[in-house]
């Protein structure tokens, strides 16, 4: 049989070549969650006789997009009672993640194989989770393909679809026995393509006891919930997070804030009945997803996530970040890699006008509402961080990013090394030339870097990537891929990327122009919170929370 051809447990899959790597796109791997499987878990994949066609990927979830950008506008308009926030995202992301081939019929996933001339291989295995905040994007977004990371790495990298917005990840099983099963609906899927990966991978030359599970943004928050989940656990050995927040819309809930985004929903839509639910025009579950989005002010620093996982006691056991950063661990010899951008709050709130032109006084307003008194002391703290930072909004974004992205990265990576589990960290430091240098090195800016898809049609996609030099770009890609890609393989890359741990100074991985480990990288940032009333994870989520609840 020819190597294009493999038969899984549901039946014969016929792949393609490109890029010097075999391809295998569409792959389903859970029934349709359409029709009376709207709300409801996964189900097994189905079976089909004779060699399925795997050339054509699967449609991404139902997400906003051009084929219903008018109408989701008109319900907009309609339902939206008058809230005062913006879009948590710069406004060229709408089409850099477009995706107009979306349907609720959306479980499947897309594998690339290197060709190494064996017919088994027992290759390392990576399965990423895409970002997009819950919201949009999918496993087959272009900008993420494998191709370039499986031929030069000589891993299979698959990347799965899971069920977006509130099919996905509000959680109306709360609030209504008629939609009992609607919890974590979102992760259930992911955890089904890891299990449907483990299973058959073998058969595309794969080995089932050395995959590694990673993602970004929202994804890298997918990886914290399967670390944390029992009854994940055999399923990889190895771990990627990339800009984790626990913070940010499409973050873990606790169950009293999801209920009530269950309830909103409700209410702007009008219904009585969650029942009504089964059958609704996706489309208006997009507006009110839009406004939700938007729902406080730009400068509301507050835990609001409204397209969450819940913490249920069953699929997510714990609130993560927290657990991780703070609780004694049984991760069974897992390895863990953690890592997160310089700029981060610059994707979310760079658009905002107290980061583009507010004053001290107006930063100091934000910051006083997380940490009081202290308010100007940290302010203080960071002006002597970041001396050549001048302008006030920058310096809120240095706090901002620390607040919601880096410190309890931070903290999960001391308690990990505290308790002699392999971790490993980085920070995305590279200046980005595009946007007039405004957005610096921004959340998603790793991804061209170690996904290595940088051609002109890749980059015209990405503005702040416009006018950078593209031999620079190579080389810094090159190095970034062969250490990221050893990691995966479960190599040791050595001096070049220390593991985290205080006997050494606590090294991240500097991952900029230059790519070196620096020791206690952050640690003037941690200082600024620990001595200006935040010490853990804990006490930053209750004071988010409150401010929430208030």
């Amino acid at each position: 049989m020819s190597k294009d051809v493999v038969v899984t447990a549901q039946g014969s899959l016929r792949g393609t070549r490109e890029d010097g790597v075999r391809v295998f796109r569409g792959v389903p791997f859970a029934a349709a969650p359409v029709g009376p499987q709207r709300f409801r878990p996964p189900q097994p994949a189905p079976t089909w006789q004779g060699v399925r066609p795997a050339v054509t990927p699967g449609p991404a979830s139902y997400q906003f997009n051009g084929t219903n950008e008018e109408e989701v506008s008109r319900l907009i308009a309609e339902l939206d009672p008058g809230v005062p926030g913006i879009m948590a995202w710069p406004s060229y992301t709408n089409t850099t993640y477009r995706h107009d081939h979306a349907a609720e019929d959306c479980l499947y996933l897309d594998i690339w194989v290197p060709d190494t001339g064996a017919d088994l291989s027992r290759l390392p295995v990576y399965v990423y989770y895409h970002g997009g905040a819950n919201a949009v994007s999918s496993g087959s977004f272009t900008l993420e393909r494998g191709a370039q990371l499986a031929r030069t790495q000589q891993i299979i990298v698959v990347r799965p679809n899971y069920r977006l917005g509130a099919l996905g990840w509000v959680h109306f099983g709360l609030i209504s026995d008629a939609l009992s099963e609607a919890v974590n609906l979102g992760l259930q899927d992911q955890v089904a393509a890891l299990r449907w990966v483990h299973e058959n991978i073998s058969v595309f030359g794969g080995d089932p006891d050395n995959i590694a599970i990673g993602g970004e943004s929202a994804g890298g928050t997918a990886v914290s919930h399967l670390l944390t989940l029992p009854s994940a656990q055999g399923l990889f050995r190895r771990a990627v997070i990339q800009s984790l927040s626990p913070f940010n819309p499409w973050c873990t809930q606790q169950r009293s804030d999801a209920a009530s985004v269950a309830r909103r929903y409700l209410d702007l839509l009008g219904l009585d009945d969650a029942a009504e639910l089964a059958d609704i025009d996706p489309d208006r579950l997009l507006a009110v997803q839009n406004i939700l989005t938007r729902w406080f002010p730009p400068d509301a620093p507050v835990a609001w996530r409204p397209l969450g996982g819940v913490v249920d006691g069953d699929w997510i056991p714990h609130m993560p970040s927290r657990h991780l950063a703070e609780d004694s661990l049984d991760l069974d010899g897992k390895e863990v890699v953690i890592g997160f951008a310089k700029d981060e709050w610059l994707f979310f709130r760079g658009h905002s006008d107290t980061v583009r032109e507010g004053t001290r006084d107006d930063v100091l307003a934000v910051l006083t509402q997380i940490f009081g008194d202290h308010a100007a002391g940290v302010y203080r703290a960071y002006q002597q961080l970041y001396p050549d930072h001048t302008a006030p909004g920058r310096i809120l974004s240095d706090i901002m990013s620390f607040a919601f992205f880096k410190f309890s990265s931070l903290r999960i990576a001391q308690n990990m090394a505290s308790q002699n589990i392999q971790v490993r960290a980085f920070q995305f430091s590279y200046e980005l030339p595009g946007l007039g240098g405004a957005l610096h090195a921004v959340h998603t800016g790793d991804i061209p870097f170690l996904f290595g898809n940088h051609t002109d049609a890749d980059l015209a996609w990405w503005p702040a990537f416009d006018g950078i030099d593209r031999d620079e770009l190579a080389r810094v890609s090159t190095t970034a891929m062969n250490l990221y890609g050893a990691f995966i393989r479960g190599e040791d890359p050595g001096p070049a990327w220390p593991r985290f741990h205080a006997a050494q100074h606590n090294p991240v991985l500097w991952l900029g122009r230059d790519i070196e480990p620096r020791p206690d990288l952050l640690q003037g940032d941690l200082n600024a919170f620990t001595t200006h009333g935040i010490n853990d994870v804990t006490a930053l989520e209750n004071i988010l929370a409150r401010n929430l609840r208030e």
